[in-house]
């Protein structure tokens, strides 16, 4: 189950499963992705000191992230309840 713990982009933004995001170009340009807004739909626990990825659904697909969404110019467009 998802966990609702909010966590925090390096522009101050708090993240957490629910919310709708503007992914950075990077990661866009990775994975090869037409759009860059993005729904957070699973926070994953890791078992090293990264502690966490995301999984995100985006185009159409369900992709799973490091915390580098939380990192440089990713923005929370709506946050969850």
């Amino acid at each position: 189950m998802a966990k609702h713990l909010a966590t925090h982009c390096a522009n101050g933004a708090k993240v957490k499963v629910g919310d709708l995001v503007r992914l950075p170009y990077g990661v866009c340009s990775y994975w090869q992705l037409q759009s860059r807004i993005a729904l957070l739909i699973e926070k994953m626990p890791r078992n090293d000191r990264l502690e966490y990825d995301w999984k995100v659904f985006v185009d159409g697909k369900r992709i799973e992230l490091g915390r580098q969404i939380e990192q440089g110019t990713t923005e929370v467009l709506s946050e969850s309840r």
